[in-house]
């Protein structure tokens, strides 16, 4: 695995930093090219590349990505394995990352298009730390646009400030400049994570990665030999800016909004990849152990159907908090979010079919090209083979929704407090006129939210006097006292949306279809399940109750990385007063003041 390494005494010298890391890229303008009906973008290519097809050996490269500077590509195992020898303690460290991000050449699933990595890795390379520890990551900019990492159900209590979502807590990082991320990791959370570009549609083209946290506190610790990362992700083989323009227009992906009377019709994924990769990878395991597979979806759009054949699963984790033990045969995975599962090696040896199920009933436009049953191989105690074995033969659980809240019981039981205050909002896609022309935006009540990439939300915060009112594209909730809060969302959308939370674990009081009527619609304050992504049901409603201790702006917002693009975010500013008191580090400052039209497309 990627080891992390002592950052220079000066995080923010960008010149010595790109110096030792590769050739910044130079380039400019945007070529449109047409390919397959689609309007395909290339943004910034430099003239002369280098080609390299490496085979993708494990973790943080994916299929046959082309060389763009002089660096050379980190490989690990196939299997994505986790390193045994990592020391799981609770005494904390600081743990030092560089990531350089920038364009390449790739073909994960084998069509070549140009791509984003992080460290010429794709997936990114992992971040393995412990409960407590100081993370320093400095990111290294070397795309055409601005960006922001975000660090995906991290706490940052008192550092909301590097919470990495664009437009609300921080400006796009420029071109050729650096931002050095610093945080502690909450003593008190464990589990599974993942970091992904919060610029536009940015980790649709591949910025993203995995971020495991250990503890020997950790209910489940101990319970498992081994343990490995399953990533899944969809993927286009057209740049996402180009998808998005026409997914934004009026005529929509394709001319699928047939006058105004299909809007938000997302465009459907071109393949599925597990670990980066469409065929070919494999997970080598020993006989006889107990593997704790770290499922995450870093797709866009799509619902996953995890399952190995022959094997049952027995779900522990969902997004960080441990489970009662639930034995399954498949497991339903939506956008951003995590399960652990525990997998034993005790079935015949040999090679068995790892099987991630694209859920395209859930998308609202087709793809008749789409292969979506999206296969690994699985070897035990025999050299590895083709498999032929089967699919389980019993019913699929219920498609685009989440594993069944029931199946959810945390092993610490909580019961929420009493609420103390009610915020009801409902989404829906609508086509709208903007700027002399005609859009298919998303809407949370009446606002459909823009990223304010010069003025972050934060920073109008962070002056004196609390703000209570905000441009018309913020639905900003703020409360400066501690409160207790059920959310309510309506979802008048016909599809499901999975919607996560910043900077909390939040209960699950219940879900439903049609809307939420008060004292009729059935929830639950009995040690509920709890998470910070959800999945809302099409045409329904769900309660989730969280409390409002943790001082910041935090968004709220659907993962379908295509609805956030387009509007469907609100944020809910908690304690302004102590936001007011927070020691925001000079170069987010400026960096904004940097800021010029052009560096992002929101």
């Amino acid at each position: 695995m990627p080891t992390s390494k002592e950052a220079s005494s000066n995080d923010h010298d960008v010149e010595t930093k790109v110096e030792s890391g590769g050739v910044a890229l130079n380039n400019t303008g945007v070529i449109p090219i047409k390919r397959r009906g689609r309007l395909f973008i290339i943004t910034g290519i430099v003239a002369a590349v280098v080609l390299v097809l490496a085979l993708a050996l494990g973790l943080g490269l994916g299929l046959g990505l082309k060389k763009k500077s002089n660096s050379n590509y980190v490989t690990t195992n196939s299997s994505f394995l986790l390193d045994p020898n990592f020391v799981i303690t609770s005494t904390p460290t600081t743990r030092y990352y560089e990531f350089i991000v920038s364009e390449t050449t790739g073909s994960p699933d084998g069509f070549e298009r140009p791509m984003l990595v992080v460290n010429n890795q794709f997936p990114g390379p992992l971040i393995e730390v412990n409960s407590g520890d100081e993370l320093v990551v400095n990111v290294i900019n070397q795309l055409s646009n601005g960006t922001t990492i975000h660090w995906h159900g991290q706490l940052q209590n008192g550092t909301n400030y590097m919470d990495g979502t664009n437009g609300i807590t921080q400006c796009p990082i420029p071109p050729g400049t650096n931002f050095t991320y610093r945080f502690t990791i909450n003593p008190n959370q464990y589990g599974t994570f993942w970091y992904h570009a919060h610029a536009s549609t940015q980790y649709t083209d591949g910025i993203y990665g995995p971020l495991v946290i250990h503890s020997p506190s950790e209910p489940i610790y101990g319970q498992y030999d081994r343990e490995a990362l399953v990533i899944l992700s969809d993927w286009y083989h057209d740049m996402s800016s180009g998808l998005l323009a026409q997914y934004l227009g009026p005529a929509g992906i394709d001319g699928s909004n047939y006058g105004g009377y299909n809007p938000g019709a997302e465009p459907p994924p071109d393949s599925g990849l597990i670990n980066g990769q469409m065929t070919g990878s494999s997970f080598d395991l020993e006989p006889n152990l107990r593997y704790r597979l770290r499922l995450i979806n870093m797709g866009t759009l799509t619902q996953f159907m995890f399952s190995v054949d022959s094997h049952v699963l027995s779900v522990v984790e969902a997004d960080g908090t441990s489970l009662e033990p639930v034995n399954v045969h498949r497991v339903p995975i939506h956008v951003a979010q995590r399960y652990s599962v525990i997998l034993t090696t005790n079935q015949t040896a040999g090679s068995y079919n790892v099987r991630s199920e694209m859920q395209s009933t859930c998308y609202k436009l087709a793809n008749p090209n789409l292969n979506t049953m999206v296969l690994s191989t699985m070897t035990y105690g025999a050299s590895p083979s083709t498999p032929n074995t089967q699919d389980w033969s019993d019913a699929l659980p219920a498609l685009c929704l989440d594993l069944n809240n029931t199946m959810i019981v945390p092993q610490i039981a909580m019961n929420p407090p009493n609420s103390t205050e009610t915020v009801q909002v409902s989404m829906s896609f609508q086509q709208t006129l903007q700027s002399g022309g005609t859009e298919i935006l998303a809407f949370v009540n009446n606002t459909s939210w823009e990223s304010d990439t010069t003025n972050p939300t934060i920073l109008q915060m962070s002056k004196a006097g609390i703000q209570t009112v905000f441009d018309s594209n913020q639905l900003v909730v703020v409360n400066d006292n501690i409160t207790v809060v059920d959310l309510i969302v309506d979802n008048y959308d016909d599809a499901s949306h999975p919607f996560h939370l910043h900077g909390h674990v939040f209960w699950i009081l219940g879900e439903g279809d049609g809307i939420y009527q008060p004292g009729l619609s059935q929830i639950s304050t009995i040690n509920p399940p709890r998470r910070d992504t959800l999945t809302i049901p099409g045409f329904g409603w769900v309660v989730i109750r969280f409390i409002t201790d943790n001082p910041g702006l935090w968004a709220f917002h659907c993962h379908i990385g295509w609805h956030m693009a387009a509007g469907l975010l609100m944020q809910f500013a908690s304690l302004p007063s102590e936001i007011q008191q927070f020691q925001i580090p000079s170069y987010l400052t400026e960096q904004c003041a940097q800021q010029s039209g052009g560096l992002i497309v929101n």
